[in-house]
């Protein structure tokens, strides 16, 4: 990863593309037991957003701004007696749908992969059915299981209500009574602050022999590149083939841990050239710079297409990526349409919040962006939760080796 400015360097702060703070549209509603950030609506107290901090953030939006020109900053800011209904007050409405703000202890829960609190799992919200298990959490040490169907809680029927009590005790047990196919199942587990891992890598044989590399990842926080760097280890020793990412629940993170894993997938071929670039609004063109591909000692070298298996879920960083290899090699993406999110933004400190206000928007070597739409698959397949992200019978990995094996998707599924 090489950061190049076009003028001058960047102004002081922390350059991201979405860390979970901004809510994400979904096809499906999931309940993220395991989030690690939330708006600043009741954290830290109400009080604590004075008439400076107010001040600042009318500035931010006045001048940082991408869509600065398409906003009144002439709101009485003293109707709002917290950082998010502001924020939600002065965003442009027709495209900005992730401006937030946090505090510094989300934003260290995030960059280094730590839970505030929670068992450790995501399910549908109509059926309790398990969608998600946070690697390293309670509820995969005590046996959980993508698929899974929650029926029970403590004896009672289960409910958001009594799930969200029963995540409130922390270090607290508490048993679940749950459905594994045709199995009815108990298991004990009690919510605790973690610090949990985003990504799981295993190398698959093809039956005409191809050595295919899998990798799930979960979100671009600073912390994961050592847990990616030890899966691109493997598959350079493996020599693979073919690669496949799966960032179905990926809502982003940092642009500088994007970089580093497009370093991996092609720096080796690529070294130098342009990942992606930042471009800001007319008035802050001298913050404009870009990120370039640099080779490292386990940059795949044979790689000529990737494949990444994605949702609705699927946003910000997770698109930059999908987006700028494009010019570089074949991408493929497997699932239903990305979330949309060709913006990122510059972390602003002031008071006791961080202010993450849409900045720049963010295009490929070849100049393409504007993906607000999401970007489509190659092959459709629907997240059907019924088998763990990296048996080869999940629906999404199953396309993936399909269309590695056969060259074409699988129909029907």
């Amino acid at each position: 990863m090489r950061v190049f400015v076009y003028v001058m360097a960047l102004a002081f702060g922390l350059v991201g593309c979405g860390g979970g703070g901004g809510a994400t549209s979904s096809s499906f509603p999931i309940y993220d037991d395991n989030k690690t950030q939330s708006s600043s609506t009741n954290s830290p107290s109400v009080s604590d957003f004075t008439s400076s901090d107010k001040q600042f953030l009318r500035l931010l939006f006045g001048t940082e701004y991408l869509w600065y020109d398409k906003i009144d900053i002439t709101i009485d800011t003293n109707l709002y007696d917290n950082p998010q209904a502001m924020i939600d007050a002065l965003r442009y409405q027709e495209l900005d749908r992730w401006s937030y703000s946090e505090t510094y202890e989300e934003y260290e829960n995030f960059a280094n992969q730590t839970s505030s609190g929670s068992f450790g799992f995501t399910y549908e919200t109509q059926t309790f059915q398990i969608t998600s298990v946070v690697l390293g959490s309670p509820a995969q040490s005590a046996g959980l299981e993508r698929g899974d169907i929650l029926v029970s809680i403590n004896d009672e029927n289960i409910t958001a209500q009594g799930l969200s009590e029963a995540k409130s005790r922390l270090n607290q047990e508490a048993t679940f009574g749950l459905l594994r196919g045709d199995e009815s199942l108990q298991i004990t587990m009690a919510p605790a602050i973690y610090t949990y891992q985003v990504t799981q890598h295993q190398i698959f044989t093809t039956p005409n022999g191809k050595r295919v590399g899998w990798m799930r990842y979960d979100q671009f926080s600073s912390s994961s590149y050592e847990e990616f760097d030890r899966a691109f280890d493997v598959f350079k020793e493996q020599n693979i083939e073919e690669l496949i990412i799966d960032v179905r629940y990926n809502g982003g993170g940092y642009l500088t841990t994007a970089s580093n894993l497009m370093d991996k997938i092609a720096g080796y071929a690529y070294d130098s050239k342009i990942q992606f670039v930042l471009q800001h609004n007319p008035n802050q063109s001298y913050q404009d710079s870009y990120y370039a591909f640099e080779k490292d000692s386990n940059s795949l070298s044979n790689l000529k297409r990737i494949f990444f298996l994605t949702t609705p879920h699927s946003a910000s960083a997770s698109e930059v990526v999908i987006n700028s290899l494009k010019p570089y090699m074949e991408v493929y993406t497997i699932g239903t349409t990305t979330h949309g999110k060709p913006v990122g933004m510059h972390g602003r400190s002031y008071g006791e919040y961080i202010y993450w206000l849409i900045n720049f928007e963010l295009v490929n070597a070849n100049g393409e962006g504007d993906f607000y739409s999401g970007i489509a698959p190659t092959c459709e397949a629907k997240d059907t939760f019924d088998y763990p992200q990296n048996d080869p019978n999940d629906t999404m990995l199953k396309e993936a080796l399909y269309y590695i094996e056969y060259e074409i998707c699988l129909e029907g599924n």
